[in-house]
C-alpha cells in the first residue's frame, strides 16, 4: 500500500476513534432519558431476540428517544466495524510501502 494511502487509513482510524467516543457519550445522554425498562426492551429488540411479531408491536411504541437510541447503536456498530476494518488494513500493511 502507498504511503499516501496508508496516512488516509491512519488519519480514519483517529476520526472513527473519535466519532465512537463522542457515539458512546451521546448514547449515555439519551439513556439518561429512557427507563431501565425500556432501554432493555429496545435492546431485545435492537439484537433480534424477539419475535417478528414482539418486534412489530414494539415498533409501534417507539417514541422519539427510542429512535435516537437505535441510531446510535446503529452509528456505534457501524463506526466500530469500519474501525475495526481499518485496523486490520493498517496491521497487514505495517512495514510495506
Amino acid at each position: 500500500m502507498k504511503k499516501a494511502d496508508l496516512d488516509f487509513v491512519n488519519e480514519m482510524v483517529v476520526q472513527l476513534d473519535l466519532s465512537i467516543a463522542s457515539l458512546i457519550e451521546d448514547e449515555k445522554r439519551i439513556k439518561e432519558k429512557i427507563s431501565e425498562d425500556r432501554i432493555e426492551e429496545l435492546r431485545e429488540y435492537w439484537l433480534m431476540e424477539i419475535t417478528e411479531e414482539e418486534s412489530q408491536e414494539l415498533k409501534t411504541t417507539f417514541d422519539h428517544w427510542d429512535k435516537i437510541l437505535i441510531r446510535t447503536w446503529a452509528h456505534l456498530r457501524r463506526s466500530h466495524d469500519t474501525r475495526a476494518k481499518a485496523g486490520q488494513t493498517v496491521m497487514k500493511n505495517q512495514g510495506t510501502d
